[in-house]
């Protein structure tokens, strides 16, 4: 049974409906009102205010852009407010005489456009979050860290190659996120010898299984026009040995290897609707919340979502229902092969000038370290970075649900963040819906992505 909703992740699901937004002209305000008032306009002597840390007239001054729900001052979540307070205190103490000025922005598009226009300018902030998205668009300017990344084989391999460049460390991703297959093990246990599926055709067997003995969807997925129809899926399309882009940034879908990839996902599309293991209806998804909805009200046995809503499920289901959803890896075209996609923040260093730059990585460096970022994860629902930090800290070696995105993670893959990702992944939605609805055949609706995918790179 399901409980009555309670607070609904926000910040996640407006994130990714803005990342595949054109134009993104329609800003955050809401994003604002997460602002709350725990310290003053600097004036008021607190080595902690609103838009002030530490020295008003410090010396250095730093300047620094990071948003409302992941700052001191959110009200959105007190346990991150308190988190991110005591990492300002802790650094405003060790450099009595520096200050930070914060900049708040609450329109994610607008950042990065903005960060990219005031860098290209000169005139950066000392130091800015940065989408991991993001990063290889600022590998040029963005100040090496590689200081306070005390044991860089303690990263995941993921971070590792968005994060280094030509040896250094050039941000520090924060935290992260994955994605995964949530399952019924009731259901399982009835059905598939208490095994979640491993491959495409193992989910197929049970999923039509339970759909007959069961009159619900075997598995249902994001295959509605959003980022997460693209970033969800990917895992099937990576694991292959797919890629999208060369290491230039151009795209090489029409590659054998990569093309082949790419038809054997939306031919596996075609068979969860065929089969009737998953619903047409899918078209339509466009938040995770529908998925969760789903999968309380009885409607679905399995669904590929991300670790982020294992909270949000918590909170809306009762003791019953929650026991019986677990976590596994995304079943994959051969078991032996395996991804998940990645997301997640950075803390980036801009400034050049040498005192600044120590000051400013000083601080980025705090969320690198075991503990913080420990403390971090747990506050804000987010995943740690670090491997140690799943082994070291209660809250995550005790979990089950960590221990297995400790796993998954072994096999994470970033979104490459060249231009053209954002065609490839509107283009995949796209052609995706028409496989969904049956208006285009696997091959057709491949050909069609790659051809439009080039056009406008050629562009």
């Amino acid at each position: 049974m399901r409980k009555q909703d309670t607070h609904y992740d926000f910040t996640r699901r407006t994130v990714l409906k803005l990342s595949t937004t054109a134009g993104m002209s329609a800003g955050l305000s809401a994003l604002a009102g997460c602002l709350g008032n725990n310290g003053s306009d600097g004036s008021s002597g607190k080595i902690v205010a609103k838009d002030q840390i530490g020295a008003g007239d410090g010396n250095p001054s730093l300047t620094y852009w990071m948003l409302p729900d992941q700052s001191h001052t959110t009200t959105e979540n007190k346990n991150v407010a308190k988190t991110v307070e005591k990492f300002f205190q802790t650094w405003a103490k060790k450099h009595s005489d520096a200050g930070i000025q914060i900049e708040y922005q609450t329109n994610l598009e607008q950042m990065k456009t903005k960060l990219l226009q005031v860098v290209a300018r000169g005139s950066a902030p000392s130091m800015s979050q940065v989408d991991s998205f993001w990063v290889p668009n600022f590998y040029k300017d963005l100040q090496p860290v590689s200081d306070v990344i005390k044991n860089p084989d303690d990263w995941y391999p993921f971070i590792k190659d968005v994060a280094v460049q030509e040896g250094e460390w050039k941000t520090v991703w924060k935290s992260t996120d994955c994605r995964a297959l949530y399952y019924r093990q009731d259901l399982m246990d009835k059905y598939n010898d208490g095994k979640p599926p491993k491959t495409w055709d193992e989910l197929i067997q049970v999923g039509e299984t339970i759909k007959k003995q069961e009159n619900m969807s075997g598995y249902m997925y994001n295959g509605g026009k959003w980022e997460a129809t693209t970033f969800d899926n990917l895992a099937m399309f990576w694991a292959q040995g797919g890629d999208l882009v060369n290491d230039k940034g151009k795209p090489v879908l029409d590659d054998g290897k990569n093309k082949k990839a790419l038809l054997n996902v939306f031919q596996f599309f075609k068979r969860t609707i065929d089969s009737g293991v998953t619903p047409k209806r899918i078209a339509n998804i466009n938040d995770y919340a529908l998925l969760e909805q789903a999968a309380l009200n009885g409607e679905t046995a399995m669904f590929l979502g991300g670790n982020w809503q294992i909270s949000t499920m918590k909170q809306k289901a009762d003791e019953e229902t929650w026991k019986n959803w677990k976590v596994a890896k995304i079943p994959q075209m051969k078991a032996d092969i395996a991804s998940t996609g990645t997301g997640g923040w950075t803390e980036g260093v801009f400034t050049s000038n040498k005192q600044k730059r120590k000051a400013a990585t000083d601080f980025v460096g705090m969320y690198a370290k075991r503990e913080n970022m420990a403390s971090y994860c747990k506050a804000s629902g987010t995943l740690p970075t670090r491997k140690s930090v799943y082994e070291g800290t209660k809250y995550f070696s005790e979990d089950p649900y960590m221990q297995v995105y400790k796993k998954l993670l072994k096999n994470g893959r970033a979104r490459p963040g060249y231009p053209i990702y954002l065609t490839i992944s509107s283009e995949w939605q796209t052609a995706a819906g028409k496989v969904i609805t049956g208006q285009a055949s696997p091959e057709k609706a491949v050909d069609t992505m790659i051809s439009n995918v080039n056009s406008q790179y050629n562009s």
